[in-house]
């Protein structure tokens, strides 16, 4: 027999879901940024092609990074090629993670 148990919000006498929250108290979901257009692997793969090195490193690209948000749009003046931990990096920062320059 599944636990049953009250939402998380200690002040809330409704029941929880499977998450722990009940409906008028689950959190919205971390990533807001709009999805990717179904074209993506294309736009993406010509990216890379055009540009195989890292804008900030150097080294070979394997991330396609959208400069200015996803809702910018995903015209190649919004994209830059980067590594794998420079795009780590930037998205971090770029959300507030990261405080260090």
């Amino acid at each position: 027999m599944p636990l049953v148990r009250g939402c998380r919000n200690r002040y809330c006498p409704e029941w929880a879901g499977p998450d722990g929250w009940c409906d008028a108290h689950r959190p919205a979901p971390f990533h807001t940024s709009p999805p990717l257009p179904p074209g993506w692997p294309v736009i993406r793969a010509a990216q890379l092609a055009a540009y195989p090195d890292c804008h900030d490193c150097g080294a070979p690209a394997t991330e396609v990074h959208h400069v200015r948000g996803r809702d910018a749009g995903h015209d190649p003046g919004n994209l830059w090629s980067l590594c794998g931990p420079c795009h780590a990096v930037r998205t971090h920062r770029e959300a507030g993670w990261l405080s260090r320059p």
